[in-house]
């Protein structure tokens, strides 16, 4: 499952880093130096979790198993999102097949988001993001809409973050050494405010992304698909209200992350 996915991906950022909150301590002073971190699968494990990834629950973190650790599901409401207008789609005659799961019906010849639906979805994006914070992850925001770029690359600037918010260069992440001359990190999770580009097109970096096998969110509008994205969210990805309403939740949900890091270090 694409959950399964994302776990296993962020097993293997973590890294030695993550071995002490995986295990609960540091490694063994009396073990050489070049033993494998107590507490982090083997690349033999990894590689058949990658079939079954019920393997690699042992070394599945607790906190990562809590249902709401960051306090995120009373931050969501139905009410401020239909305020925010994160209801509305596009036009019945643009919409993509497969989001049809997620709309309540249409209005006037516009489609309409189930608000409880993108509710329960946008809270496991809001938590996944937060538990990569927490884990001293890179998030990359991105956008493609002229209207609240600024906003974005605000935002992520405010919480630590990184933003691309300008036009994507083929192999940014799949032939970086070559475009930089250099080997550099690549983020840990890219949060897509709309998964389109200015010309209706899927935004490039998803499928660069998914190659990678970075984990990818994305806010989805009844006229995209939602194919190759880790985590959706069914929801209105045009209007600068949406806009600013998500902006604010992903940022709080950086901020709680980042505070909980701050408190277990």
């Amino acid at each position: 499952s694409m959950h399964s996915t994302a776990l296993r991906t962020l097993i293997r950022r973590v890294g030695a880093s993550g071995a002490r909150a995986l295990s609960g301590g540091a490694t063994a002073a009396s073990e050489p130096a070049t033993s494998r971190p107590v507490g982090t699968p083997s690349a033999d494990t990894l590689q058949k979790g990658s079939v079954q990834p019920v393997v690699l629950k042992p070394y599945v973190a607790v906190e990562l198993e809590a249902e709401d650790l960051f306090g995120l599901h009373s931050l969501v409401n139905v009410d401020e999102m239909f305020e925010a207008r994160l209801h509305y789609g596009h036009k019945v005659g643009t919409l993509n097949d497969n989001m049809k799961w997620a709309l309540y019906g249409e209005r006037l010849g516009v489609c309409v988001f189930d608000l409880e639906t993108t509710r329960k979805h946008l809270i496991r994006a809001l938590d996944f993001v937060a538990h990569v914070v927490s884990r001293g992850g890179i998030i990359l925001f991105v956008s493609t809409h002229r209207d609240t770029m600024l906003n974005v690359e605000q935002m992520a600037e405010e919480v630590g973050q990184y933003s691309h918010v300008r036009f994507w260069q083929e192999g940014t992440l799949t032939n970086m050494r070559q475009l930089l001359g250099a080997t550099v990190r690549l983020p840990d999770t890219m949060v897509f405010l709309s998964t389109l580009t200015s010309m209706s097109e899927r935004h490039p970096a998803i499928v660069e992304a998914a190659k990678m096998t970075i984990p990818t969110v994305g806010i989805v509008d009844s006229n995209a698909d939602p194919a190759y994205l880790t985590y959706l969210v069914p929801a209105n990805d045009d209007s600068p209200q949406a806009v600013a309403y998500l902006l604010r939740m992903f940022k709080e949900a950086c901020k709680r992350g980042a505070a909980h890091r701050a408190k277990n270090i």
